[in-house]
């Protein structure tokens, strides 16, 4: 579960960071983390990821399937 949230933040990180270099903001993506849109898109990405990582987690390894 773990991985998958990693995975996940990283996966939001990098699409706005290729957004930024897109929209020719490049210089602002060393301190985008000081941005405060920047931290709730990640507060509410991770709400979102961990829901979906857990719900899978719990598909695959608790829950037996038939």
């Amino acid at each position: 579960m773990v991985i998958l949230n990693l995975a996940g933040l990283f996966c939001v990180g990098f699409s706005v960071g290729i957004l930024m270099a897109i929209s020719g903001n490049a210089d602002a993506a060393s301190n985008v983390d000081q941005f405060m849109w920047f931290n709730i898109l990640v507060l509410f990405s991770w709400t979102f990821i961990a829901f979906f990582a857990f719900k899978f987690s719990v598909t695959k390894f608790i829950t037996k399937n038939k």
